[in-house]
């Protein structure tokens, strides 16, 4: 059997899913690459806890060593280039050469197309960002806090409203009940909008109860930072006196220069294998986690096509199957699993207690996503979940 090498670009949780899974599939003479810039490996799930000053950044980290199984080189660089006619990537030092292709390389993070948003907003969905926010709400005193979704999709679509529950907790408890206004101003249409109107609405409820201004459809066209005022495309404005906001997702640009990004931005992927459909055949390149766009096959209204949300465990999950398809292909087997659609999340809601979501996003005529009601079992298992994924070997 010819010896083969497979590449996987990123070590986030699809990328250390892949590699972890294909390692015991495949002989050893059979090479597995992980190539990421960074030497750790950060639970996004965490830097809530960041911002406020819950957990440090070393209790939601670990090095990508730690968690990567025996038998998987670890190249750490940042590439530069793909190449697909030559089967390679260029890194800093290096150029790399594939059989297989699994691109991982999560989204980037770009606040520049909104005007005043990267000098006036704060944000947590960044270890920096977080660490330095949780100075920032140390010395708040009260005023209006606006939490800015400006643009879809975004990777974890509970966070920004657990963020803004959990921050609701945490100011009362400093006494700031009476004293802190919150406000979320999205473009979405309604909290987590492919999990259905049911799971919006609870959402919604659960911010009415805290009193938690709730304004959708807003699309941010620029922020003031002198005159602390954000500016919306049908006219409106609303005043902050701290703004945290969730960055505007972008693919990686090494991945739009490759031309493997669709017109939306992102690379089209099978819903069943990951294969990139993009890129004509035949080529064995797979794009998973949130590079990747998985188009669904239900809808909730006619005219409104949908896509699988951003989220680690979907990351996770389109690792696993895509190292069988690798594996399939390599042995010359037919591949076993296919990715089913299904995930979940977990949702804080303060107090110690989180409720877990857990969705069929491949059912028809739409996606089914279910939950229970919040309490204290459900933040221990969202605890075990993080510590899980902290441990090594992944």
């Amino acid at each position: 059997m010819k010896s083969t090498t497979t590449l996987i670009l990123g070590g986030g949780f699809g990328g250390i899913s892949a590699a972890n899974s294909l390692r015991p599939l495949l002989p050893r003479e059979h090479e597995i690459v992980v190539i990421d810039k960074s030497r750790d490996f950060h639970i996004g799930a965490g830097k809530t806890w960041i911002m406020l000053g819950d957990k440090t950044r070393e209790q939601i980290s670990r090095p990508r060593t730690d968690l990567l199984v025996p038998g998987i080189r670890l190249v750490q660089t940042e590439v530069t280039r793909i190449d697909l006619t030559q089967r390679s990537v260029a890194a800093e030092n290096e150029t790399l050469h594939w059989d297989f292709l699994v691109l991982a390389l999560g989204a980037d993070l770009d606040s520049s197309g909104i005007p005043g948003l990267v000098e006036a907003g704060h944000t947590f969905y960044t270890m920096e960002g977080a660490e330095r926010l949780r100075g920032v709400l140390e010395s708040f005193a009260g005023g209006d806090l606006a939490i800015l979704i400006p643009k879809t999709p975004f990777k974890c679509p509970p966070a920004p409203y657990e963020a803004a529950m959990l921050l609701h907790h945490a100011l009362a408890a400093r006494g700031l009940g009476e004293k802190a206004r919150l406000a979320i101003y999205t473009v979405e249409g309604a909290p987590m909008p492919t999990a259905g109107a049911e799971m919006g609405e609870y959402i919604r409820g659960e911010l009415e109860q805290r009193a938690i201004a709730y304004h959708p459809r807003k699309k941010a066209t620029r922020v003031d930072g002198a005159t602390q005022r954000i500016s919306f495309e049908d006219g409106s404005e609303a005043g902050y006196d701290l703004l945290i906001a969730i960055p505007p997702h972008v693919a990686p640009k090494v991945a739009r220069d490759a031309k493997l990004t669709n017109a939306a931005g992102w690379i089209p992927a099978d819903p069943l294998t990951l294969k990139a459909i993009s890129i004509p055949e035949p080529h064995e390149v797979y794009a998973i986690g949130d590079l990747a766009v998985v188009a669904l096959p239900g809808r909730y209204k006619p005219d409104e096509a949908l896509a699988l949300p951003k989220a680690g465990v979907f990351a996770e999950a389109h690792g696993r199957i895509v190292a069988h398809q690798i594996a399939a292909k390599i042995l010359g087997r037919t591949p076993d699993q296919r990715f089913d659609g299904k995930g979940f999340c977990y949702l804080e809601v303060g107090s110690g207690k989180a409720v877990k979501g857990e969705g069929s996003f491949f059912n028809l005529p739409h996606p089914v996503m279910q939950r229970q009601i919040p309490d204290e079992r459900q933040f221990r298992d969202k605890l075990a979940w993080v510590d899980n994924h902290l441990r090594p070997g992944g």
